[in-house]
């Protein structure tokens, strides 16, 4: 596949470029070319920008986007000429708020694609400079930091393409890694991160122990704040979301053994669920540093899941880059495999996944952290401890 050469040359031309002096401007030069050429495409990897656009419609009309599905006939004289492009319209949305006040402001400015793609594009390439910064602050290369994130293929795609949300929330974890030190900021952070996708909420206990009180203080204040002009909607603030939770299930990984431990399905998401918790407990436990916790935790949640979308891999994308991780970074580059089938989805609304498929995804990746959690084992046991991160 074009995507799994993308990746290669990615990796190849990075490891060609840091044994050069310089080229900082390169890099971001690049980068940005890189997205200019996928700007003008139109998204035919997903259609979800279709519902960012559908949210923010609905609520410049005042209406709450969570008490209606895109299928209801209360908002039938509410349609777009593209409304038939957008996913699950029986479905209420899952997006929280902070994903919600930017589907408005794209609404208020005209609601097109172009838009929602350069509203991205600048949280995008924001997070990299923060993350720049993450790594010249804790003495790692800013040029290995920015070339793995910025030259990410999967990042280009699904933002400049694509023009997923994730870079919003991405921001928001470097952030937090930028402002541990400030607690007050670093907890507006995490819930700038936990609003756009509600997935980072599960690191909050070992942040808390790392961080204190002030630091969960600040991050509660702003989630409620931030719910406060959605609260009209009531229960119905987590029916698409507690939809979700139930029945989705995409190139799943680890989450098959579990299945085959206990069969029926939402016992086997509450195992899969207590196993992150158990992460969590760990990392909290332990005392684990903001960026490990992250690490570990979403790491925890992108391994048990049932739902692996292509671009939930992105939200591994700033540790890794700043860790320089070969599993997660590999894992960006196999996430591509998630398309195959696409086009059969599109004819017959039944998207293929064969064992196979999910193998050659997840095998090498499960391997290389299997071997590297080994060597890190032994390093320990032999007395040579790892150089600390944040």
């Amino acid at each position: 596949m074009l995507f799994l050469a993308a990746f290669g040359v990615y990796l190849w031309t990075a490891a060609r470029l840091l044994r050069l002096q310089g080229g900082t401007r390169l890099i971001w030069w690049f980068a940005v070319a890189l997205r200019l050429v996928f700007v003008p495409l139109e998204p035919t990897l997903s259609d979800d920008v279709y519902r960012y656009l559908w949210d923010g419609r609905v609520q410049a009309a005042g209406i709450n986007p969570y008490l209606h599905a895109p299928s209801a006939p209360e908002l039938q004289e509410m349609r777009a000429p593209w409304h038939d492009r957008i996913n699950n319209p029986d479905v209420p949305t899952i997006y929280p708020p902070a994903a919600q006040l930017l589907f408005l402001a794209l609404a208020l400015a005209g609601g097109t694609i172009l838009q929602a793609k350069l509203l991205f594009l600048g949280f995008d390439l924001a997070a990299g400079w923060v993350l720049g910064l993450v790594a010249g602050r804790t003495r790692r290369s800013r040029r290995l930091t920015w070339l793995l994130y910025l030259w990410s293929p999967l990042l280009v795609v699904e933002v400049a393409w694509s023009a997923h949300l994730e870079p919003v929330g991405l921001l928001g974890l470097a952030l937090l890694l930028l402002l541990v030190h400030r607690k007050l900021a670093a907890g507006a952070a995490l819930a700038l991160a936990v609003l756009t996708k509600l997935a980072p909420a599960a690191a909050l206990p070992p942040l808390t122990r790392h961080l204190g009180g002030r630091f969960a203080a600040a991050f509660l204040a702003v989630v409620a704040l931030l719910y406060l002009p959605y609260l009209g909607a009531g229960g119905a603030l987590w029916t698409g979301l507690g939809t979700y939770a139930e029945h989705w299930r995409f190139m799943e990984g680890p989450f098959v053994l579990l299945e085959a431990v206990v069969p029926e399905g939402r016992r086997s998401r509450m195992v899969a669920g207590g196993l992150v918790l158990a992460a969590v407990a760990g990392t909290t436990w332990g005392r684990f540093t903001p960026e490990r916790a992250l690490l570990w935790v979403l790491g925890a949640g992108m391994l048990l899941t049932p739902t692996l979308h292509p671009w939930y891999v992105l939200w591994m994308l700033p540790m890794a880059a700043l860790r320089a991780s070969r599993p997660w970074i590999l894992l960006s580059g196999l996430a591509f495999l998630g398309y195959f089938g696409l086009d059969t989805y599109q004819a017959t609304g039944i998207w293929p996944q064969p064992p196979w498929l999910r193998g050659l995804l997840w095998l090498p990746v499960l391997g290389l952290l299997v071997w590297e959690g080994l060597a890190a084992s032994g390093r320990r046991s032999s007395g040579v401890l790892p150089e600390a991160s944040a």
